[in-house]
């Protein structure tokens, strides 16, 4: 359960926004990061038609896939080793959080609120990107962004340990690396892009298959 429980910071929710004009487009498609904490190095898929986005991670145990769809505000979890989902509402959330933060897991992510355009520009995939950076509760937060893709925006959960940028300027752009780094000078996260694809997915891409079984974990509800 332990396990379980700690894979599941790995995994994000996506519903953003990114962009330097209002005219651009939402990014239909998928794109793989790098996820780097202190739990080690893994690959994050986004796969997301505008409208829903599901967030898929591979580890041992498996692959787990977090569904978001971002007009009904309903997550889906879905561990497909073990043929399983969980229909995730805020209270979940929140005993997930408790019960994590007991295990000792995971760090307070930031909330990207005030983020500041640098003039800075470095080259990612070969896209021209450009530096924010952003200062709060003691995290430094540095994100390079395209406005030649559409926009992609993350949104925090209370068990996945990445900054929100939902709420931030940082919302109109696409990120193509974030880097947060603690008051003592450590980076405590990282996500650094590894591949994009700008065909829009199936609507397949976002359903639970049928012969899947929900299911909960102790504590968090039925």
């Amino acid at each position: 359960m332990k396990s379980l429980l700690s894979s599941l910071l790995l995994l994000v929710l996506v519903t953003v926004g990114t962009q330097i004009t209002s005219a651009q487009e939402v990014f239909k498609g998928s794109v793989t990061y790098e996820l780097s904490t202190d739990d080690g190095e893994f690959p994050l898929k986004l796969t997301t038609n505008g409208d829903k986005v599901k967030a898929s991670v591979t580890m041992a145990m498996g692959t787990m896939d977090m569904i978001t769809d971002k007009n009904a505000k309903d997550q889906t979890m879905v561990m497909h080793s073990q043929k399983m989902f969980m229909q995730l509402t805020t209270s979940r959330l929140e005993k997930m959080k408790t019960m994590l933060s007991s295990m000792g897991k995971g760090f307070q992510a930031p909330i990207i609120s005030e983020p500041i355009r640098t003039g800075e520009t470095k080259k990612i995939l070969n896209y021209t990107c450009e530096k924010m950076v952003d200062k709060s509760d003691g995290n430094t937060t540095e994100i390079w962004v395209t406005d030649k893709i559409g926009y992609l925006a993350f949104i925090g959960s209370p068990i996945i340990p990445l900054p929100s940028l939902l709420n931030s300027d940082a919302a109109t752009f696409f990120p193509l690396e974030i880097r947060s780094i603690n008051s003592d000078g450590d980076t405590v996260m990282k996500l650094t892009a590894q591949e994009i694809n700008t065909e829009k997915p199936i609507d397949a891409e976002f359903a639970v298959p049928a012969d899947y079984s929900p299911f909960s974990f102790p504590g968090s509800g039925n």
